[in-house]
């Protein structure tokens, strides 16, 4: 077996051999001496930069894992207690979002701090006694921080962050602790090959270190003091530093140990250099067709290699390698393709969590954006069926009075175009989400039990996967919002469940304070714009309308013998017309672009952005003849509703809000005396019923 592994040459071991055996024959020259003291200074050089690279890769490890709690509490503190927080951060409140976050995140201890001193809540194993007087202190004193602690004869990881929306004079932190595995270290162990060991007070605290009975040599006292040196591991030598292990943030006395073995020049240098000094002319020639050979069969491709890594380290991760060896070289080039495919996943992963982040950021503004309720849940919807990579969706918004789910929007192909019915509570995916509060994932779409189509008309044999998550806001449930078929043929995960679920949560706040603005600018009988927001938006409209060389055209309404209507029939019948006179003209204006408001009483108003007079004109009458087709049935028999309108334009009748309104109001007023049920434009112009 040897023989043979010798002559085949598919390792380098073996190739050393036989190129030594050659060496052994052959006198070699008095050069090769000074080549070998070359080697030790190579070999000095090599070690301390392999301890350098090893040390690095170890504080690179402790912060990321730093960086990784940092996160998580920083998402935590904005997003799952920011939600709660109105409700307050009571034990049933809060306890269940930081148990799960302790499972999650793999955390060991996890705590809500007040004041930068006082533990409201806690869940975990408490790590020490220290923890209040000295870590929470510390790590509560900025808004975001984290740290490594040793407390007794454990590592800790600790991150806080700052509940920086709350509008309350107390601060309130939230803290992550989480103990250091044992074994922190074993995977820079394999890819440098050195010892890795935590230190504090010259106590090893963790370690990859072990005994002949292959036990981890950790609360013992280190073997040898000093910063630099040689120490002996299981009988081998070994090159060792000590240095901070993350300077400037944590305290000197914690420091990490990286002890390396002797590198293979030296331990060539040490059994050739007494053998080859005899040796001189023959060797020469022989060192130069080895030499010639070794760079042929190693330096080229650890050449090309090193390539590659260069162009890695420029963020070029589109490299490919096509070395095809049995030795080490090909089991180094085998773990660089491994590298580079963990680069590529951790930068994709990174990426969606940043798009996921950049979605959830974009929900929660746009009620800064949007007035028109439709047009928000189109947009968040949109958002939800982009991350998820799916085909389509729709949002359904529970009706308070009928407890049943109705459909708002819906995106996606042909399905714009179709209604549903109303959805009872527990029926159908949708309904179990809604009653339940809880996210589903339906990977066998139409085929799965629980699914209904409820008597639509839409098909539902190309619904193949769906997930669907609740609109929950404070304690209860306001809707579900659904997503369609993953693109590619894919299956829906939970992780895709979670990110929906977040989505939703933010959207569940998003449409409620979307509510509570519309309320604010609407009349809540007519759902007409009040005239605070009439005044408001004239001013706008005509500034754009003067900047950009526009027309503008508002027009006056008036229901015609209101009071009769209050004074010969009570006042529910008057509230009824004022409704349906309402309801027609939004019916009869552009959604989204025409203003319809409520002027005062029973005098109503609509603002035309970009129109005409006569475009104007032509729109009142509209309106005017729709009016005149209402009915409101009554005992003594169905009344009629007629109205009186005026209208205005801009720059024909005027050029500023109020006399523009007074212009309309005197065309209005041409109308009720020229016998009502008619429509009168500015200046005289006119058309009768």
């Amino acid at each position: 077996m040897f023989f043979t592994e010798l002559f085949k040459c598919r390792r380098i071991k073996y190739k050393i051999i036989l190129l030594f055996a050659v060496i052994f024959i052959l006198p070699l020259t008095f050069l090769m001496m000074i080549s070998l003291n070359r080697i030790s200074d190579v070999a000095q050089q090599d070690l301390k930069r392999n301890t350098g690279y090893a040390l690095s890769l170890y504080r690179t490890a402790l912060e990321d894992q730093l960086d990784t709690l940092r996160i998580r509490a920083k998402t935590v503190a904005d997003f799952d207690l920011y939600n709660i927080s109105t409700s307050g951060f009571t034990a049933a409140t809060t306890l269940p979002v930081m148990q799960y976050e302790l499972v999650r995140s793999g955390l060991d201890y996890i705590a809500l701090i007040q004041d930068k001193s006082i533990i409201l809540l806690e869940e975990g194993a408490t790590p020490s006694e220290m923890l209040s007087r000295v870590v929470i202190p510390a790590m509560c004193h900025s808004s975001l921080t984290a740290n490594l602690y040793i407390l007794g004869d454990e590592a800790w990881f600790f991150a806080a962050a700052r509940l920086t929306k709350l509008k309350t004079p107390e601060t309130r932190h939230i803290l992550f602790a989480q103990k250091m595995s044992r074994d922190f270290g074993d995977k820079l162990k394999r890819l440098t090959g050195a010892e890795y060991t935590l230190i504090y007070n010259n106590k090893q605290i963790v370690t990859t270190k072990m005994d002949v009975y292959t036990r981890r040599e950790t609360g013992v006292n280190i073997l040898k003091e000093g910063n630099s040196g040689t120490i002996n591991i299981m009988g081998k030598s070994h090159y060792f530093i000590r240095e901070a292990a993350l300077a400037s943030k944590i305290s000197d006395e914690i420091k990490v140990e990286i002890a390396m073995p002797d590198s293979e020049y030296k331990r060539l240098e040490k059994s050739m250099k007494g053998d080859f000094f005899v040796f001189a002319v023959i060797g020469v020639l022989l060192a130069l067709a080895t030499g010639s050979m070794l760079s042929w069969d190693i330096a080229n491709p650890i050449n090309w290699l090193a390539r590659l890594t260069t162009k890695v380290a420029a963020g070029d991760l589109n490299v490919s390698s096509a070395i095809e060896r049995y030795d080490e070289i090909g089991i180094l080039d085998k773990n660089f393709k491994e590298m580079i495919i963990s680069i590529k996943t951790e930068r994709e992963l990174k990426e969606n969590r940043m798009s996921e982040l950049n979605t959830l950021f974009a929900i929660s503004n746009a009620v800064n954006y949007f007035t028109d309720s439709e047009e928000l849940l189109k947009f968040v919807l949109t958002h939800a069926i982009e991350v998820l990579d799916a085909e389509r969706g729709s949002i359904m918004l529970l009706d308070d009075q009928t407890d049943e789910l109705i459909i708002k929007v819906a995106s996606g192909g042909r399905y714009r175009a179709f209604t549903s019915p109303p959805v009872k509570l527990g029926q159908g995916i949708c309904g179990i989400v809604a009653s339940e509060g809880k996210g589903i994932i339906c990977n066998d779409g139409f085929k799965d039990t629980r699914f209904s189509n409820f008597d639509s008309l839409m098909p539902v044999e190309d619904i193949i996967t769906l997930i669907c998550a609740p609109l929950k806001f404070k304690e209860g449930t306001i809707g579900v919002i659904n997503i369609v078929n993953k693109r590619g043929g894919g299956k829906f995960s939970d992780t895709e469940l979670s990110l929906l679920n977040l989505i939703a949560s933010q959207a569940a706040v998003t449409i409620e304070n979307n509510k509570l603005y519309e309320l604010s600018i609407t009349d809540g009988m007519t759902r007409l714009y009040v005239h605070r927001y009439f005044q408001a938006r004239l001013s706008e409209e005509l500034l754009r309308a003067r900047r950009y060389g526009l027309s503008l055209s508002l027009i006056m309404i008036d229901i015609d013998n209101f009071k009769k209507f209050n004074d010969n029939y009570g006042h529910q019948v008057g509230d009824k017309v004022l409704q349906k006179v309402a309801q027609t003209i939004k019916e009869t204006v552009r959604t989204g672009v025409d203003i319809p408001c409520r002027y005062g009483g029973e005098e109503m108003s609509v603002i035309l952005p970009e129109t005409r007079d006569d475009e104007a004109l032509f729109t009142a009458e509209r309106i005017r003849e729709r009016i005149s087709e209402i009915r409101v049935p009554h005992p003594s028999g169905d009344l009629k509703i007629t109205v009186s309108i005026g209208v205005a334009s801009y720059p024909i009748h005027s050029h500023d809000r109020e006399s523009l309104i007074k212009v309309a109001d005197k065309a209005l007023y041409e109308s009720k005396a020229n016998g009502k049920n008619r429509s009168t434009l500015a200046e005289g112009k006119n058309i009768n019923e």
